[in-house]
């Protein structure tokens, strides 16, 4: 592996000049425009609506993202320099957030990207491009960016919005659901590590491996992804296996990448599944491939092993017949509730979730009804306490159960009629008490 150091932003030099946004220009881009290589652009609090495009070494300076706002359509801060600092700012709505395009050593700090079609993303041809210093005070859609350079044997935590490693080895990046960035999970230049159950949907790209090898990419959901869902350049001997890849542009794209195994993975309604440039790769386990939503070929001997028209896509020997998904949904019937008989009791099962897709949702609700969908009323006739049972079923017949009690009480007697009852009572009382003074008065006057 060739180990690349972190570039610094270039010290700014003693004749370098502080230019002030709006006071000495009144736009962002026009001070860039102007500014000298290592000059300071200060922007005060206010929201900006243009483009930032950055084609030379300085440092520009927002008052805070809650302050310090740009807005945009297209590709609002696009960086094409070195050695460039973005401190403080709030980058929205447009096509891209920030992106840095074929240049190194650029330092970002407490930007917060948010609305953009892809919040945050990295491009360039060379490991070189890909050295930044960007920390996790960067956040796209409220979750922090882990960009991390020379790092071994790390766990990047599940709060992650956004994850690249560069020149690292023995990393682990598992659990996580990244969207609507450039890439969801980017290795450079890195070995021995592990992409495990991240969910990416949203993104331009998903999964991507530049000179990086021996790495395993497991059980993670890529749906759909706007151009590559995976993509290899240049990385040998990864294994990618029981990965769905689902309605997106590219499905598994192999650049200059051979070696690699890949089998078990579901790879469904891609405009184009896969496409191979330079590379030979294995695409099954000896006995088994892929699931492809595009093979037509026929299963003879009843194995789940596709038998005619193979290698499917010049590629697959032994095509699945059925997706491969051992992984079962998790069911959430909601919480507990207590309600009144005869009214309608509302459930939920919106929280429930599956690697591939659930197709079914089924309710019993205790009481000897049921019932089917993603959400459902019922009404209960009679008081006491029911235990109802979620059931969802995925696209490859795994079942999920989840259970849910229900208390149903008498309803609540309405204010109005306790002060009916109130004036009722009231009414008897004051009759008993004159029909009694009148049978007193009554009795006197026959005594008389």
């Amino acid at each position: 592996m060739l180990f690349i150091p972190l570039l610094g932003v270039v010290p700014l030099s003693l004749q370098s000049n502080v230019i002030e946004v709006p006071s000495h220009y009144s736009s962002i881009q026009v001070a860039v425009d102007h500014a000298n290589p290592g000059d300071v652009i200060r922007v005060a609090a206010g929201t900006y609506f243009e483009k930032v495009s950055i084609t030379k070494p300085l440092s520009l300076i927002g008052g805070g993202p809650s302050n310090t706002v740009i807005v945009s359509n297209g590709t609002v801060v696009l960086v094409k320099a070195d050695n460039v600092e973005i401190r403080g700012f709030a980058v929205k709505n447009g096509t891209y957030g920030i992106f840095l395009w074929y240049c190194s050593g650029v330092l970002l700090r407490n930007n917060v990207m948010s609305g953009n079609k892809w919040n945050f993303g990295v491009w360039g041809d060379s490991v070189s491009h890909f050295v930044h210093d960007v920390d996790s005070s960067n956040i796209v859609d409220g979750k922090p960016i882990y960009f991390w350079l020379n790092q071994h044997g790390k766990h990047v935590p599940r709060d992650a919005g956004y994850v690249a490693l560069v020149n690292s080895t023995s990393m682990i990046v598992e659990d996580l659901d990244l969207t609507s960035n450039e890439q969801g999970v980017l290795l450079m230049n890195t070995e021995n590590s592990v992409i495990k159950n991240v969910t990416m949907s949203g993104n331009d790209e998903g999964i991507v491996l530049r000179l990086s090898s021996n790495n395993t990419i497991t059980l993670n959901s890529l749906i759909f992804i706007n151009w590559h869902a995976i993509y290899s350049l240049s990385s040998h001997t990864n294994t990618f296996t029981e990965n769905t890849i689902r309605n997106g542009t590219y499905g598994i794209v192999m650049q200059d990448s051979s070696g690699n195994t890949l089998y078990h993975n579901n790879i469904i309604e891609n405009k184009q599944q896969i496409y191979e440039l330079n590379s030979l790769n294995k695409w099954d386990n000896g006995r088994e491939g892929n699931y492809w939503s595009d093979y037509k070929g026929e299963d003879l001997d009843g194995d789940n092993i596709g038998d005619t028209k193979t290698p499917h896509l010049g590629v697959d020997d032994y095509p699945l017949m059925n997706l491969f998904d051992k992984i079962p949904p998790i069911a959430d019937a909601g919480g507990d509730q207590t309600v009144s008989k005869s009214n309608p009791v509302f459930f939920d099962a919106s929280g429930s979730s599956d690697n591939i897709g659930i197709v079914t949702y089924e309710w019993n609700f205790g009481d000897g009804s049921n019932g089917t969908g993603i959400t459902k009323s019922h009404i209960y006739n009679a008081t006491g306490v029911y235990t109802v049972i979620l059931a969802v079923k995925d696209v490859s017949g795994n079942v999920a159960f989840d259970t849910i009690v229900i208390t149903v009480v008498d309803p609540p007697v309405p204010f109005m009629w306790w002060i009916s009852f109130a004036v009722l009572g009231a009414v008897a009382i004051i009759l008993v008490v004159v029909f009694w003074l009148k049978k007193i008065r009554s009795d006197k006057g026959n005594k008389g």
